[in-house]
């Protein structure tokens, strides 16, 4: 920065501009990336909800910075090019935390109050008129990733591991980060010693340690008021985390994929977690506790997460081809019971919904180019039909696991009296979605 007439001059060529921008551009990427592989495992319910939202917003801030990277490098295209070796090397290492809250101390407390730092000052050296679309660009993802770390900041207080133990995760993380140029750069090496087998995502997600232990979510026998009738479909949206779970898993297993995957998997990965939360809020209001009163259970990862995360992407793939026009009967049958807000979570779970058909075929013909479309189609039904047979299986032996569960809501649901309201239609459409 130098001065003529007392008049402040950024002095930035567009090189230096766009190196920096792709170093943003790659600690945004790399920790969104790592935020998905780890989602899956995170046990803690507020911090799982809050991953999944900010998985969602990292990769709106990183097509930002991809985007204005871009713009400085014209013509040249090389911002995926993992220049940033060292950097990207050290950021996939960050779902081996060995705990939820050390994974939360990394990410909130290290990586992106360092981000936010490097953002201002770039902000504050460089030229807002010459680069102007960067100052456009990262005022706004300066403003939401402090809001991230206010969020981050509530969850991580409620975290019961002392602060000493904080401050050690803390301390070792900046030093590592440090060593490898922070988020400035340059990059380099900090000696760390990357072990030869990458990170694995965990055979099932990981549940809240309050919530009951279960085998699967949908209920052993069809709704008999329309109270159960509401509850039915609050329970199958609450249980949608492993969809979330699913999309979250796309981003980290398959790496070096092109961009555009992973952004909408990001949205995909909290639109389910949006309908979970839906889920969450109509148990609240029917007087039934999450996990507790009713279960929360990765049935799915159960039944098919060995076979690998194909096998995932084909089942979500599967079940959200029924989607919208599934929701659109349930939107209808709330509204005849005059229960506006499921209606409405319906309403826009059948909006999400649409678009999670086309990620979901992008997904499958990235991940298997050789499929033509009738081999999506034999497979994707294939799957389905086994889900079908194993929730079938699981009713007709016993195994459900349903007795503690259906116990509290009968007891919950005794003296509701429906004779006049009782839907006047098939039991559930929740049945008929899955075949049953």
């Amino acid at each position: 920065m130098e001065r003529f007439a007392e008049q402040t001059v950024f002095i930035r060529d567009v090189e230096t501009a766009s190196q920096l921008m792709r170093r943003y551009y790659c600690t945004v990427k790399e920790t969104m990336r790592a935020m998905a592989g780890y989602l899956p495992a995170m046990k803690m319910w507020p911090a799982k909800k809050m991953l999944a939202r900010h998985i969602w917003f990292d990769a709106m801030h990183a097509d930002l910075l991809r985007s204005r990277t871009l713009d400085l490098r014209y013509p040249r295209v090389d911002v995926d090019n993992q220049s940033d070796i060292y950097l990207i090397r050290f950021l996939r290492q960050l779902p081996t935390a060995s705990s939820d809250e050390q994974f939360l101390v990394h990410v909130y407390l290290v990586i992106k109050p360092m981000l936010l730092v490097a953002l201002k000052e770039y902000l504050a050296e460089t030229d807002p008129l010459d680069d102007a679309p960067s100052h456009a660009y990262l005022k706004r993802i300066v403003t939401e990733l402090d809001e991230q770390l206010q969020e981050a900041g509530q969850v991580i207080q409620q975290i019961p591991v002392d602060s000493a133990a904080i401050a050690k995760y803390r301390q070792e993380y900046e030093q590592l980060i440090g060593g490898c140029g922070g988020v400035h750069g340059p990059d380099r090496d900090n000696g760390f010693a990357v072990p030869a087998k990458r990170y694995e995502l965990p055979m099932e997600g990981g549940r809240d340690a309050s919530w009951e232990p279960a085998v699967m979510q949908v209920p052993p026998r069809d709704p008999q008021n329309v109270l159960e009738q509401r509850l039915w479909i609050a329970i199958d949206h609450a249980n949608e985390v492993w969809a979330s779970e699913t999309a979250a898993a796309l981003i980290w297993e398959y790496e070096d994929m092109p961009w555009n995957l992973y952004f909408n998997a990001a949205r995909w990965t909290y639109d389910e977690m949006r309908h979970a939360m839906m889920g969450e809020q109509r148990l609240k209001e029917l007087g039934f506790e999450m996990g507790v009163d009713v279960p929360m259970v990765p049935d799915h990862w159960r039944a098919f997460r060995e076979r690998g995360v194909l096998s995932l992407l084909l089942l979500v793939h599967g079940l959200e081809q029924k989607g919208p026009l599934h929701k659109s009967k349930l939107k209808q049958e709330l509204f005849k019971v005059n229960d506006i807000t499921g209606a409405q979570d319906c309403d826009y779970d059948w909006a999400d919904e649409s678009n999670h058909i086309s990620f979901g075929l992008a997904w499958i013909k990235a991940v298997v180019p050789d499929w033509d479309k009738e081999r999506i189609m034999e497979k994707t039904q294939q799957i389905v039909t086994e889900w079908v047979g194993w929730i079938r299986h699981k009713h007709a032996s016993g195994e459900h696991g349903y007795e503690k569960f259906m116990e509290r809501i009968e007891a919950k649901t005794k003296s509701y009296a429906d004779s006049e309201k009782r839907i006047q239609a098939d039991p559930t459409h929740l049945a008929k979605q899955r075949g049953l």
